[in-house]
Protein backbone atom coordinates (compact mmCIF):
# COMPACT_ATOMS: atom_id res chain seq x y z
CA UNK A 1 0.00 0.00 0.00
CA UNK A 2 2.77 2.59 0.67
CA UNK A 3 4.91 0.99 -2.29
CA UNK A 4 2.54 1.20 -5.03
CA UNK A 5 2.80 4.15 -7.86
CA UNK A 6 0.50 6.80 -7.30
CA UNK A 7 -0.69 9.37 -10.35
CA UNK A 8 -1.26 13.11 -10.28
CA UNK A 9 -4.50 13.17 -8.51
CA UNK A 10 -3.46 11.10 -5.48
CA UNK A 11 0.03 12.94 -5.43
CA UNK A 12 -1.50 16.39 -5.31
CA UNK A 13 -4.24 15.28 -2.91
CA UNK A 14 -1.79 13.68 -0.47
CA UNK A 15 0.79 16.52 -0.27
CA UNK A 16 -2.26 19.19 0.43
CA UNK A 17 -3.21 16.78 3.39
CA UNK A 18 0.68 16.82 4.49
CA UNK A 19 1.08 20.05 4.22
CA UNK A 20 -2.40 21.06 6.19
CA UNK A 21 -1.66 18.27 8.95
CA UNK A 22 2.21 20.18 8.67
CA UNK A 23 0.89 23.46 9.90
CA UNK A 24 -1.28 21.63 12.22
CA UNK A 25 1.40 20.19 14.05
CA UNK A 26 3.89 22.84 14.10
CA UNK A 27 1.20 24.85 16.08
CA UNK A 28 0.25 21.78 17.99
CA UNK A 29 4.20 22.35 18.97
CA UNK A 30 4.00 25.61 20.08
CA UNK A 31 1.31 25.50 21.44
CA UNK A 32 2.89 22.15 23.77
CA UNK A 33 6.12 23.77 24.31
CA UNK A 34 5.95 27.61 25.08
CA UNK A 35 2.33 28.98 24.50
CA UNK A 36 1.00 30.91 21.66
CA UNK A 37 1.62 33.99 24.25
CA UNK A 38 4.92 32.90 25.32
CA UNK A 39 6.20 32.26 21.80
CA UNK A 40 5.33 36.02 20.77
CA UNK A 41 7.02 37.37 23.48
CA UNK A 42 9.84 35.34 23.95
CA UNK A 43 13.65 36.45 22.96
CA UNK A 44 15.57 34.25 19.91
CA UNK A 45 17.84 31.76 21.11
CA UNK A 46 17.73 29.18 24.16
CA UNK A 47 14.45 30.03 25.42
CA UNK A 48 13.22 28.78 21.72
CA UNK A 49 15.48 25.46 21.91
CA UNK A 50 12.44 22.73 23.43
CA UNK A 51 10.54 24.32 21.10
CA UNK A 52 12.77 24.23 17.97
CA UNK A 53 13.76 20.61 18.75
CA UNK A 54 10.33 19.44 18.54
CA UNK A 55 9.07 20.85 15.89
CA UNK A 56 12.29 19.76 13.99
CA UNK A 57 11.34 16.32 15.17
CA UNK A 58 7.98 16.43 13.76
CA UNK A 59 9.04 17.93 10.30
CA UNK A 60 11.25 15.32 9.71
CA UNK A 61 8.20 12.77 10.11
CA UNK A 62 6.37 14.83 7.53
CA UNK A 63 9.68 14.69 4.90
CA UNK A 64 9.65 10.87 5.04
CA UNK A 65 6.01 11.01 4.21
CA UNK A 66 6.80 13.58 1.38
CA UNK A 67 9.61 11.70 0.27
CA UNK A 68 7.21 8.14 0.55
CA UNK A 69 4.66 9.71 -2.18
CA UNK A 70 7.26 11.50 -4.33
CA UNK A 71 9.08 8.08 -4.80
CA UNK A 72 5.93 6.26 -5.54
CA UNK A 73 5.28 9.41 -8.15
CA UNK A 74 8.78 8.69 -9.50
CA UNK A 75 7.23 5.11 -10.07
CA UNK A 76 4.44 5.85 -11.48
CA UNK A 77 5.88 7.95 -14.14
CA UNK A 78 9.75 6.76 -14.25
CA UNK A 79 11.20 10.33 -13.12
CA UNK A 80 15.07 10.06 -13.13
CA UNK A 81 16.46 9.65 -9.74
CA UNK A 82 18.74 13.19 -10.70
CA UNK A 83 14.93 14.49 -10.29
CA UNK A 84 13.48 13.03 -7.53
CA UNK A 85 16.75 12.09 -5.02
CA UNK A 86 17.83 16.04 -4.82
CA UNK A 87 14.24 16.98 -4.05
CA UNK A 88 13.58 14.32 -1.03
CA UNK A 89 17.25 15.85 0.17
CA UNK A 90 16.38 19.84 -0.09
CA UNK A 91 12.86 18.94 1.49
CA UNK A 92 14.57 17.52 4.47
CA UNK A 93 17.03 20.74 4.00
CA UNK A 94 13.34 23.00 4.37
CA UNK A 95 12.51 21.23 7.34
CA UNK A 96 16.00 21.72 9.28
CA UNK A 97 15.82 26.12 8.14
CA UNK A 98 12.03 25.73 9.67
CA UNK A 99 12.75 24.94 12.97
CA UNK A 100 16.34 26.73 12.46
CA UNK A 101 13.53 30.12 11.94
CA UNK A 102 11.61 29.64 14.82
CA UNK A 103 14.60 29.25 17.13
CA UNK A 104 16.06 32.83 15.71
CA UNK A 105 12.85 34.74 13.92
CA UNK A 106 12.38 37.77 16.25
CA UNK A 107 9.05 39.00 16.10
CA UNK A 108 9.16 42.13 16.84
CA UNK A 109 11.66 43.54 14.29
CA UNK A 110 10.14 41.05 11.87
CA UNK A 111 13.53 40.77 10.18
CA UNK A 112 13.00 38.54 6.71
CA UNK A 113 15.54 36.75 4.62
CA UNK A 114 14.64 36.68 1.03
CA UNK A 115 17.04 33.35 0.07
CA UNK A 116 14.24 31.60 2.23
CA UNK A 117 11.37 32.50 0.27
CA UNK A 118 13.50 31.45 -2.86
CA UNK A 119 14.05 28.49 -1.86
CA UNK A 120 10.36 28.00 -1.05
CA UNK A 121 9.48 28.77 -4.57
CA UNK A 122 12.13 27.10 -6.13
CA UNK A 123 11.07 23.76 -4.28
CA UNK A 124 7.18 24.47 -5.31
CA UNK A 125 8.63 24.81 -8.72
CA UNK A 126 10.02 21.38 -8.21
CA UNK A 127 7.33 19.72 -6.62
CA UNK A 128 4.86 21.16 -9.37
CA UNK A 129 7.28 19.58 -12.17
CA UNK A 130 6.92 15.89 -10.31
CA UNK A 131 3.35 16.71 -10.08
CA UNK A 132 2.35 16.78 -13.72
CA UNK A 133 4.70 14.48 -15.32
CA UNK A 134 3.26 12.08 -17.55
CA UNK A 135 2.55 8.31 -16.15
CA UNK A 136 4.86 6.03 -18.42
CA UNK A 137 3.08 3.88 -20.80
CA UNK A 138 0.02 5.81 -20.69
CA UNK A 139 -1.31 7.98 -23.20
CA UNK A 140 -3.21 11.42 -21.88
CA UNK A 141 -6.72 10.46 -22.64
CA UNK A 142 -9.44 12.86 -21.27
CA UNK A 143 -11.99 10.82 -20.72
CA UNK A 144 -10.36 8.53 -18.26
CA UNK A 145 -7.89 10.69 -16.57
CA UNK A 146 -10.18 10.71 -13.54
CA UNK A 147 -10.83 7.33 -13.48
CA UNK A 148 -7.22 6.69 -13.90
CA UNK A 149 -6.05 8.91 -11.31
CA UNK A 150 -7.73 7.74 -8.37
CA UNK A 151 -8.22 3.75 -9.41
CA UNK A 152 -5.24 3.41 -11.23
CA UNK A 153 -5.47 1.22 -14.50
CA UNK A 154 -9.18 1.98 -15.71
CA UNK A 155 -11.67 -0.60 -15.32
CA UNK A 156 -12.09 -0.94 -19.31
CA UNK A 157 -8.64 -1.09 -20.41
CA UNK A 158 -9.21 -4.52 -20.28
CA UNK A 159 -12.05 -4.97 -22.37
CA UNK A 160 -10.89 -1.86 -24.87
CA UNK A 161 -8.14 -5.17 -26.09
CA UNK A 162 -10.62 -7.62 -26.18
CA UNK A 163 -13.29 -5.67 -28.52
CA UNK A 164 -12.15 -5.89 -31.70
CA UNK A 165 -11.47 -9.26 -31.60
CA UNK A 166 -15.13 -9.80 -30.32
CA UNK A 167 -16.57 -7.86 -33.10
CA UNK A 168 -14.62 -9.01 -35.85
CA UNK A 169 -16.17 -12.43 -35.05
CA UNK A 170 -19.52 -11.06 -34.64
CA UNK A 171 -19.39 -9.23 -37.81
CA UNK A 172 -18.27 -11.99 -39.88
CA UNK A 173 -21.42 -14.58 -38.60
CA UNK A 174 -23.46 -11.90 -39.11
CA UNK A 175 -21.82 -10.69 -42.83
CA UNK A 176 -22.07 -14.73 -43.87
CA UNK A 177 -25.18 -15.10 -45.64
CA UNK A 178 -27.59 -18.28 -44.86
CA UNK A 179 -29.55 -19.75 -47.62
CA UNK A 180 -32.19 -22.74 -47.01
CA UNK A 181 -32.06 -25.66 -49.56
CA UNK A 182 -34.26 -28.97 -49.27
CA UNK A 183 -31.82 -30.60 -47.48
CA UNK A 184 -31.98 -27.41 -44.79
CA UNK A 185 -30.55 -24.72 -43.66
CA UNK A 186 -26.25 -24.63 -44.86
CA UNK A 187 -24.14 -21.61 -45.15
CA UNK A 188 -23.20 -19.90 -48.20
CA UNK A 189 -19.86 -19.27 -47.39
CA UNK A 190 -18.98 -23.38 -46.46
CA UNK A 191 -17.05 -25.22 -49.09
CA UNK A 192 -19.29 -28.02 -51.02
CA UNK A 193 -17.72 -31.15 -52.40
CA UNK A 194 -19.26 -33.47 -54.77
CA UNK A 195 -18.89 -34.69 -58.69
CA UNK A 196 -19.01 -32.31 -60.99
CA UNK A 197 -21.92 -32.05 -63.24
CA UNK A 198 -21.68 -33.94 -66.76
CA UNK A 199 -22.28 -31.53 -70.11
Amino acid sequence: MLSSPIGRLRFFLYSVVISIAEQIAVALCIAATMGFGGFVHSKPGPPRESLALATFVVLMVFVVARANITWRRRDDANLSKWLVVPYIVFVALFAVLQAATLLVYDLKTGNTNPGFGLFSITLFAWWFRICIARPKGRPLDPDLVFIEEVFGEGPSDRFRHATPAGVSIGAAMISTPVTVSARGPSNAGAIVFGKRGRS
